[in-house]
């Protein structure tokens, strides 16, 4: 099934075409004086809006992305401090286009505000206890930065409390005094008058080579996951409140939208089956994926959080079923596959983790202990989990009870630990056994060794004294073996190096930017899907879109 999105898409693609021709833009960006500004972000953007690529200007204010990109392109510098400067190009298939940017300087407090990233505005929210503060932001920062342009506007009591009562009723927070301890500090914070504080932006000449390349997905509401499949080069996105996937194809840069068939399923599913909720956490929809991994049959395996199932789609016949989890069993949301074929998964509100064994078309569930750091959320929220490559034990976290748990796959017997971070989310594996965490609401990353159960704690590089990260997920590079984090609160991503104990931090060119699972492609790019809620307001651009960063600027596409 196609969509309009993908003919206007095919449009775009046709500024890139499969054959192997490149055009090269080079320049330098400088200020008004001619000092060159070294970690700019230079953005060439086709017609039409749906595909980006963009490099860092070097330590001599010196770019150059060579690019498939051809004929009618917008251009644009950005820089911290700086106010933006664009143009418009025309570029030929082969050859070399110079271009220069000067950059001016802001001058103006409000601008200057304005300017800076949700890392900094969030600094004027105030706890008199630090861990409370870490808890608001696991409780608020789930689905889009806190501390944007649209977040940060200044609102009354009255419409904090309705924000307040509406976000922390999804997780079944109906306290009216917790409601307004929390709407009592953001309209407190969020006043409308410009914030006083300097961030750092010296880039790391590491990041100079890189290249970021951008694809806006159609208008939806959830595009959570994406991976990339190994049959034909496609991205492959879910999109949670639009029972949809996305097939992107990055020769050409046209987007299929693939509308997932409901099979008699209502709107609700089984929440409205058990609840009477035809709109659980507002997903209007029948099923609700979330998570997708590729199974050893080469098909994709999802976790359908409003019908209760694990979904499976085939991309060779674009065909979808749909295998009930059974029971009391709510909201299925991430999964991995084990060395058995079995697809492991969490249950956020029902608190279980189970497995379907693929093979034997077999479901087995287990309950999650109640161990928990807050008696006062009802939800506990079983959230990432991974299968440890060493010997086969699974490891989940839970994000509001704050706790890690092992299941042993033989016997199900489960332990439960607490973890010296706030806010466990989307933790992976290395190679060695080595657990991955990342901080939610502390802002750090933890490193486990599972073997004797020691924990080291990396505090993750904010850009400003008192600003905080909020990193979401990881992945371990399979090659590498290095660790990158989506942080989502300085649109910013981050490579950590295990050997030298030391982070590199990628600007990324769009504001507002909230990126979910980390994957890697063959060539060695780092992608993840970004779906802030809602992106038409919560985003600069206002779409979701797939973002993969080409470390070396010179990987040849999937």
């Amino acid at each position: 099934m196609m969509s309009r999105y993908a003919f206007a898409a095919g449009l775009a693609g046709m500024l890139v075409p499969i054959a192997v021709q490149a055009a090269t833009l080079e320049g330098v960006v400088r200020d008004p004086g001619g000092a060159a500004i070294s970690g700019a972000l230079v953005t060439a953007t086709a017609a039409g809006g749906l595909f980006a690529e963009t490099v860092y200007s070097d330590a001599q204010g010196r770019f150059r992305l060579q690019t498939r990109q051809h004929g009618t392109l917008a251009l644009r510098a950005r820089k911290a401090y700086f106010a933006d400067a664009t143009r418009g190009a025309q570029v030929a298939a082969e050859g070399t286009l110079t271009v220069d940017f000067a950059l001016a300087p802001l001058t103006d407090a409000g601008a200057i505000s304005e300017s800076l990233s949700a890392s900094a505005h969030y600094t004027r929210i105030r706890f008199e206890d630090p861990r409370d503060r870490q808890f608001f932001q696991v409780d608020c920062l789930t689905c889009h930065q806190l501390g944007n342009a649209y977040t940060r506007a200044v609102r009354p009591s009255e419409r904090w409390r309705q924000i307040l009562t509406r976000m922390l009723g999804f997780y079944n927070v109906k306290d009216p005094a917790w409601i307004e301890r929390y709407a009592a500090r953001l309209e407190q914070a969020f006043d409308g008058t410009p914030v006083d504080t300097h961030q750092d932006h010296t880039p790391d000449p590491s990041i100079f080579p890189a290249r970021v390349i951008e694809w806006k997905l159609p208008e939806g509401m959830i595009a959570h996951d994406v991976e990339l499949f190994p049959g034909d080069n496609r991205f492959y996105t879910v999109d949670q409140g639009n029972d949809r996937i996305y097939i992107t194809d990055p020769a050409t840069n046209l987007t299929e939208t693939f509308h997932i068939p409901a099979d008699g399923i209502a709107v609700g599913g089984k929440f409205l089956a058990l609840y009477g909720d035809p709109n659980p956490f507002s997903l209007a929809v029948a099923r609700g994926p979330h998570s997708l991994q590729l199974g050893p049959d080469n098909h994709y395996y999802t976790t359908d959080t409003v019908s209760g199932q694990i979904g499976e789609f085939d991309p060779a016949t674009r065909t979808y079923v749909g295998h009930d989890i059974g029971g009391t069993a709510m909201y299925p949301h991430t999964l991995r596959f084990d060395r058995k074929g079995r697809v492991w998964f969490t249950l956020g509100v029902s608190n279980q983790v189970g497995y379907y064994d693929t093979v034997n078309d077999r479901m087995q569930l287990v309950e999650i202990p109640t161990d928990t750091d807050r008696a006062q959320m009802p939800a506990l929220m079983p959230y990432g989990i991974d299968v440890n490559p060493v010997d086969g034990s699974v490891w989940f976290s839970s994000l509001m009870a704050n706790r890690i748990g092992r299941i042993d796959p033989d016997t199900l017997a489960v332990e439960m630990f607490t973890p010296p971070l706030v806010g466990p989310r989307r933790m992976r594996f290395a190679a060695d056994g080595t657990l991955w965490i990342p901080g939610f609401g502390s802002g750090t990353l933890v490193k486990l060794d599972t073997r004797t159960m020691t924990y080291t704690s990396y505090e993750i590089p904010p850009l400003a004294a008192g600003e905080i990260e909020a990193p979401y997920a990881l992945g371990v590079h399979p090659r590498t073996q290095e660790v990158w984090i989506t942080a989502n609160m300085s649109d910013r991503m981050f490579r950590f190096l295990p050997a030298q104990g030391r982070f590199v931090a990628y600007p990324l060119p769009t504001r507002g930017i909230y990126l979910r699972d980390v994957v890697f492609t063959p060539n060695g790019w780092v992608c993840a899907a970004s779906s802030p809620v809602p992106a038409a307001l919560t985003v600069e651009g206002g779409q979701q879109e797939i973002a993969c960063i080409d470390p070396d600027g010179s990987a040849p596409m999937p």
